[in-house]
């Protein structure tokens, strides 16, 4: 399965670092899921909405998002909340 490296931060804290075969979340615009070797673009995210990801065993975790904003280049993805 093919994978992309996922990051999730706030400003004082890593909140989680590590690989995972797909993430879903919702824009102001609306939802969006990303798998591995997607094109690369920043989005904003809905808050009080979940990301949410799944690791490479497929254990499914999520997220509750406010003040967030995601990116995705060279196969690595950021969600940066503050």
């Amino acid at each position: 399965m093919s994978t992309f490296h996922l990051r999730i931060a706030k400003p004082e804290k890593k909140l989680f670092e590590g690989d995972v075969s797909y993430c879903q979340f919702s824009t102001p615009e609306g939802s969006m899921g990303v798998k591995a070797r997607h094109e690369p673009f920043l989005a904003t995210l809905k808050d009080g909405t979940e990301f949410v990801y799944w690791l490479e065993n497929g254990d499914e975790k999520t997220q509750v998002v406010y003040n967030a904003m995601i990116s995705f280049k060279d196969n690595a993805c950021v969600l940066t909340m503050t």
